[in-house]
């Protein structure tokens, strides 16, 4: 999963991690993530305005005009194999990434973009991978699941603990008694979010069923130097994939800040 925004996969370097790894894991396995809904704004006529459709093997990018009006962005996306990423290469808009497999539906915000920008996304695919891609402006403004914001943070935040307390042991700055006080507190605040997603089933959404997982192994067999960091696959590495995916998908990807590289 890297102190830059998360792309993950311009992502952050633990969340890449845990998706190739989990990829690996997980071959066929995909996530079609829908956790929120660009709230309606007022009626324009979309009817002049620039779409994109694209049916291409390996990476590629298309480049849209954006007409006055528009506040987001729609693709639709379905890939055959292997890792993707689409990503528009405008301002701080992030990227969504994960496994091919079924059909994803992706909003981008364009809120901070003026009318006339050329937005170009970039769609990375292995080379021997066909993709289908359809890219349609839309009037209506991008809002995130505010739970889901709210626990992606959060999560992030855990996170980055021990991935830096991890690097921290590898480098030879702490031992083994400075990683566990370095990460006492995160193991405990990871804990009750854990607990806190099981008991209120209503509000934890999709990311609520991976947190438990990830919780598991860094409180339990994987509280140790490394247990981040040096994961084996299985479900710790294969929910850390999905979580960067959910909140990806959310349009608030994790964040983490590396204190060694970056």
């Amino acid at each position: 999963m890297t102190g830059t925004h998360r792309t993950p996969i311009t992502c952050c370097l633990a969340v890449l991690a845990g998706a190739l790894v989990a990829a690996a894991a997980l071959t066929g396995c995909t996530t079609a993530v829908s956790v929120h809904t660009p709230a309606a704004t007022a009626k324009v006529s979309t009817a002049s305005w620039p779409t994109g459709r694209l049916y291409h093997t390996g990476r590629t990018d298309l480049e849209l005009v954006m007409p006055s009006g528009a506040h987001s962005l729609h693709v639709d996306f379905s890939c055959t194999s292997g890792l993707y990423e689409v990503a528009p290469a405008i301002g701080s808009m992030d990227s969504r990434s994960g496994s091919c497999g079924g059909a994803q539906a992706f909003d981008f915000d364009l809120g901070t973009t003026a009318a006339g920008s050329h937005v170009r996304v970039d769609f990375v695919v292995p080379d021997d991978t066909r993709f289908a891609a359809d890219l349609r402006f839309s009037p209506n403004t991008f809002r995130p699941d505010p739970a889901t914001k709210k626990e992606c943070a959060a999560l992030s935040t855990l996170v980055q603990t021990f991935w830096n307390a991890d690097q921290a042991h590898d480098h030879g700055d702490l031992t083994d008694a400075g990683w566990a006080q370095k990460t006492a507190s995160a193991k405990g605040a990871l804990t009750a979010l854990s607990e806190s997603t099981q008991h209120d089933g209503t509000t934890g959404g999709l990311l609520g069923t991976v947190i438990p997982p990830l919780a598991s192994w860094l409180t339990g067999d994987g509280y140790h130097p490394g247990g981040m960091l040096h994961a084996p696959l299985g479900d710790f590495t294969a929910a850390d994939s999905l979580a960067g995916q959910i909140c990806s998908a959310n349009g608030t990807p994790m964040v983490i800040s590396s204190s060694y590289g970056g």
